[in-house]
């Protein structure tokens, strides 16, 4: 089953020339906000409750440190303060220790669940910025610690992320199936059981499918799993239907497929049911993905005699080739902003990340060494990126900062690759 990883990654083999690698550090980017997150009141009365309520305080933290929007302040400074009264915080102690903002969180247990409510406050202005409650049973604390978090994000101006999922495929139950997961990798769930090879999931932008290629079949066939129906639809078979994705409105999707005798571009119209080729070339035109404005499409293909990236008119028209260096560049993945692009580069035989800015031509080295580095996808914001890696041996998902930084592994068990990180609609 694993001889099928090289197609599955990269598609096939072409030539290999040698290519001198480029690293570049990023810099820039707009400053933190300080935040002072003091201990949550907790008003809990059995040990259930106190475990969802320290298991919500963990993954509220968690997920302000993960953001890069927000920085929290160190327990150090936290403790500076003495005056904890939740109803009349003291704001100029609070910003004499740094905090930007302060947000204070309570959680009460109430019937077999919990009521979490949080207040966020201005230290430099004492203004009261916002608050919100939510309540659910224990088991659903993670989830309104990500909601809240999302809050904040959104009210800073800030694509929300935390309630956001991670669809990849792994081979922990025996074959490869598909899973989807949260972003800090918790909550990993099987949504397929069809006992044959499933590959290369992409998310809808609405969150509730994901298109991928199987071989229940017996042929690579691409279909659209509707996640909360529980049902399948067939897209494309005949061939090898590979490497979809989808519009900002759900009806459109773009996937490659062989029908032709090489691997072509098509459009499917969930409305119409209709099909439509976009390229036509003898070369093998693979991993199609919309520009953020639609404007545009992105794709590997071999047609200057081994794979490098292209870029489109989304009817087809006006192909331009934008990457000039390495032998091999495929699986790429447009950022959000719309001048980045992720991708897989082969150079002297190790398959790494890339990061290549549209607007200046830089390429930045994100990963290194011996392992395999494949399939990137963004987070929704852009600031973080998703991939694959067998640098523990097995193939794990792995998370890191868009510029390399605070790396972190989300799966364990088994071979679990191909990562999907699911969209949220950009703000044009």
């Amino acid at each position: 089953m694993y001889q099928m990883r090289k197609i599955i990654i990269l598609f096939f083999v072409f030539g290999l020339f040698a290519q001198q690698e480029v690293t570049i550090r990023i810099k820039g980017g707009i400053p933190a906000i300080r935040i002072a997150v003091p201990d949550f009141i907790k008003k809990v009365k059995t040990d259930e409750g106190r475990r969802a309520a320290m298991e919500l305080e963990d993954t509220f933290r968690g997920d302000l440190s993960f953001s890069r929007v927000f920085d929290p302040l160190s327990s150090s400074l936290l403790s500076l303060v003495k005056d904890r009264n939740p109803e009349r915080p003291d704001l100029k102690a609070w910003e004499s220790v740094g905090a930007t903002v302060l947000f204070i969180g309570k959680v009460e247990e109430r019937r077999g669940g919990l009521r979490f409510s949080g207040k966020l406050y201005d230290t430099r202005t004492g203004n009261f910025i916002l608050g919100k409650s939510y309540v659910g049973k224990f088991k659903f604390a993670r989830l309104m610690a990500h909601k809240m978090g999302d809050e904040l994000l959104k009210y800073f101006g800030q694509i929300p992320i935390f309630t956001s999922k991670i669809a990849f495929i792994s081979d922990r139950d025996g074959n490869r199936e598909l899973y989807i997961m949260d972003y800090d990798g918790a909550n990993q769930m099987r949504l397929t059981y069809t006992r044959a090879m499933e590959m290369l999931p992409a998310w809808s932008t609405d969150g509730e499918k994901i298109a991928y290629t199987s071989y229940r079949r017996g042929t690579p066939d691409l279909f659209v799993r509707y996640i909360y129906e529980g049902r399948d639809k067939l897209i494309a078979t005949g061939g090898s239907n590979i490497t979809a994705d989808f519009s900002q409105d759900d009806n459109l999707l773009l996937y490659s497929s062989s029908l032709p005798g090489n691997y072509e571009i098509y459009l499917y119209n969930f409305k119409t049911e209709q099909r439509r080729r976009i390229t036509f070339s003898r070369a093998s035109d693979l991993s199609p993905r919309w520009s953020p404005d639609e404007r545009q499409i992105l794709f590997s293909s071999d047609r200057s005699g081994y794979p490098q990236l292209y870029i489109m008119n989304r009817d087809g028209s006006n192909v331009r080739r934008i990457t000039f260096q390495g032998s091999y560049n495929a699986s790429p993945c447009w950022a959000p902003d719309g001048d980045r692009i992720i991708y897989v580069s082969r150079i002297e035989g190790k398959f790494n990340l890339y990061l290549l800015f549209l607007s200046t031509s830089e390429v930045i080295k994100l990963t290194s060494g011996l392992s395999m580095n494949e399939n990137p996808c963004f987070s929704p914001d852009g600031r973080h990126i998703v991939f694959s890696s067998n640098r523990s041996g097995k193939y794990q998902i792995y998370i890191m900062d868009y510029d390399g930084r605070n790396l972190r592994q989300l799966t364990q068990r088994g071979n679990n690759q191909m990562p999907s990180w699911s969209k949220i609609k950009y703000r044009r």
